[in-house]
């Protein structure tokens, strides 16, 4: 740039700052396809760039009081763009990051309900098959498994050998796993 456009240039940022809109197109005007094209080389989209060149004369606008007349406004203009650019990816990256964690959020939420549905619906087929169970084998099952009660307990309480709390136990589980197994097979 020679000596006299460098003099035009601080003399239009000077006019800038002061928030004259005819310095601001001249600057505009000038600078607009140098922007679009250093935009365009990182962006390789059209559209994009065409938009960074808004977004960042948009911020010379409302930065303008900003600018220090004596720096290269060419220097300037292009840190500016570049700055835009990165801090607009990062945004975008992070936006996409943010978007995957509420898609596996809520597709884990989603297993989880689905899990507590299966084990739900699993937890009343397993209460029904224990009521289904003969009276006696039933009451032995709940004071063994519900109640936590030893072998030794319950043949105490029920007035029974411990032999036939087992027979009656081994029966129980024959019984549960014959009307549970299929269940399971849909689930696991």
């Amino acid at each position: 740039m020679d000596p006299n456009s460098k003099k035009d240039e601080k003399g239009l940022v000077i006019n800038l700052i002061k928030g004259d809109p005819i310095a601001f197109e001249k600057i505009y005007n000038l600078y607009v396809r140098k922007v679009y094209y250093f935009a365009l080389r990182y962006l390789r989209n059209n559209m994009e760039a065409e938009e960074m060149v808004q977004e960042v004369f948009t911020k010379i606008w409302e930065n303008r009081k900003n600018l220090n007349p004596e720096l290269s406004f060419s220097g300037y203009l292009l840190t500016i763009t570049k700055n835009t650019i990165f801090n607009d990816n990062r945004k975008k990256v992070n936006h996409l990051a943010y978007c995957q964690y509420i898609v596996n959020y809520i597709q884990s939420q989603s297993r989880d309900l689905e899990r507590e549905i299966i084990f739900q619906d699993l937890m009343v087929k397993v209460n029904q098959s224990i009521d289904n169970l003969p009276p006696k084998r039933q009451e032995i099952f709940k004071l063994s498994r519900l109640s936590g009660l030893s072998y030794k307990e319950i043949s105490k309480k029920l007035d029974i050998t411990e032999k036939t709390i087992e027979t009656h136990m081994r029966l129980a589980f024959k019984d549960l796993k014959r009307e549970i197994e299929p269940l399971l097979k849909g689930v696991i």
